[in-house]
Formats: C-alpha cells, sequence, structure tokens
C-alpha cells in the first residue's frame, strides 16, 4: 500500500506539485489531531494514507479550473466538486482497507449536512473524514493560492471558532484550537523571531507550528511505538520516479490489485 502511495503523490506531484505539498501538510495536521483524539494505531495510518491522496481526483480536473486566478463559474465550481467522488472513484479497484475510500469520499462533507457530495450530517460522517475536514480548511487558509493570497493562520483558527458545531465537528474543532494554541505558546517561549526573509512561506505555517510542537512533545515523554511508527513516514515527497506511468502498472501488476 505505501509504494501505490508514494507512486501516486509522484504522478501527482508531475502535473499539480501545488495539491501533493498541500496534501501532506493536511496530512500532517491531521495526524496530530488524530493522535491527541486517541485514534488507534490502524485509524491513524488509514488517516495518512487518506490525507496523502484526498485530493487524488483532482488529476482528473482540468488545470485551467485548479490553477485559474479568479473566481471560478458555477460549472467550473460544479466540477471542482466532483473531485471527492473521483478520488474514491480512482480507488475503488484497488485493494486498500475500505475506510479510506470513504474518508476520502467524505472529507468535504459538514457537521451541518450542508458539504458534499453526499449531504452527510454530524456522526453519519466518519470521524477520520472530520478530522481530516478540519485540517483540510486551516492548510487551504494559510497557503497562497492563485485566486489569493495566504489569509494566515490566525484567520484559519478564528474561521474554526465561528463554524464550530455548525460546519465542523465541535470535538475536532476543540482539539485542533488546543494543538495550536500549546504550539503557539510553545514558539513563544522557544523560538527567536527570525528575520522576516527567512520566515518559512506562509503556506508552510500551519503544519510547521504543529510539527515543532508535536516532535518536542513526543521526545518529552517518549510517546513509544505507535509515534514511532508515525515518525517512520516523512510528510514530504521522497522521490520522483523516472517512468510513473510505467512504475504504477508495474507496482499494480506486482501486488496483484483487485477490488476493496
Amino acid at each position: 500500500m505505501e509504494a501505490i502511495v508514494q507512486v501516486m503523490e509522484s504522478t501527482m506531484g508531475a502535473r499539480d506539485p501545488y495539491t501533493v505539498g498541500h496534501q501532506q501538510r493536511v496530512t500532517q495536521i491531521a495526524c496530530a489531531i488524530g493522535v491527541e483524539m486517541g485514534l488507534s494505531a490502524e485509524q491513524l495510518r488509514e488517516l495518512r494514507v487518506a490525507g496523502c491522496l484526498h485530493d487524488l481526483g483532482k488529476v482528473a480536473l482540468p488545470l485551467d479550473i485548479l490553477a485559474k486566478p479568479g473566481k471560478l463559474t458555477d460549472l467550473e465550481f460544479a466540477m471542482l466538486k466532483t473531485h471527492p467522488q473521483l478520488g474514491y472513484d480512482i480507488l475503488r479497484p484497488l485493494k486498500f482497507p475500505r475506510p479510506i475510500g470513504q474518508i476520502i469520499l467524505q472529507h468535504h462533507e459538514r457537521w451541518d449536512g450542508s458539504g458534499y457530495p453526499l449531504g452527510l450530517k454530524g456522526k453519519d460522517i466518519l470521524l477520520e473524514a472530520r478530522i481530516l475536514g478540519v485540517a483540510d480548511v486551516v492548510e487551504a487558509m494559510c497557503s497562497h493560492r492563485p485566486y489569493r493570497p495566504a489569509l494566515g493562520l490566525e484567520q484559519a483558527l478564528a474561521e474554526l471558532r465561528r463554524h464550530r458545531g455548525k460546519l465542523y465537528d465541535p470535538e475536532v474543532v476543540d482539539v485542533c484550537l488546543k494543538l495550536y494554541d500549546e504550539a503557539l505558546a510553545a514558539e513563544e517561549r522557544t523560538v527567536p523571531e527570525l528575520p522576516r526573509q527567512k520566515q518559512p512561506a506562509p503556506n508552510h505555517i500551519s503544519a510547521n507550528i504543529l510539527a515543532r510542537s508535536q516532535e518536542a512533545k513526543w521526545n518529552r515523554e517518549k510517546a513509544g511505538d505507535l509515534l514511532g511508527w508515525l515518525r517512520k513516514f516523512p510528510l514530504r515527497s521522497r522521490f520522483f520516479l523516472h517512468s510513473v506511468t510505467a512504475s504504477l502498472v508495474g507496482c499494480m501488476l506486482m501486488l496483484g490489485i483487485r477490488g476493496f
């Protein structure tokens, strides 16, 4: 499964590097929330894989839509909203644990039922998808996009507070806010202010702050095998294959991929 994830990340990265970086940072945030909420090792593994591939369906969308500098038309936005279903459909033939596809399918569902593509509500949405949805919002708002500059972490957290219990699971939001409050407090205590030109790019800030805080916390508490397992999988692209298509086909043949 890990090999398939890596090949898919490389395939996506060759076409749309932003989406791959976004997925990796979302995964980092989501896994930090998941650990804090006490998810099992299996749930965290599934969350990590789903996070790394949650925007997979965008490979089927025109780059003109993904990179459009202006506002999307109603038709373009309707096309964009198909990406969770497209990602689920791409993964359907692969031998992945069943929840992974469902997490990807549900990551744009919202607590009040206003999300897509299924209009699920409350706890009908998988917990892992609710976590991924919150992490996705935080990272996206902290990132530069073709149609707007980065809005920043403060605005992202304000969005969570404003729509807690409406769009987003209140328990997930509370855990996310707690993690960032702790991380920001630790930053103020331990990290000297950097010269402006050396500060991290805005689209890395949200994940980097949590990563530094979580790493320090885990090191202090010596969290054991579970967190040791998580640290084995760095959330950045580890390689680019010389022939993406040939490698993907070869990997599928080697692993004997069937249905869920």
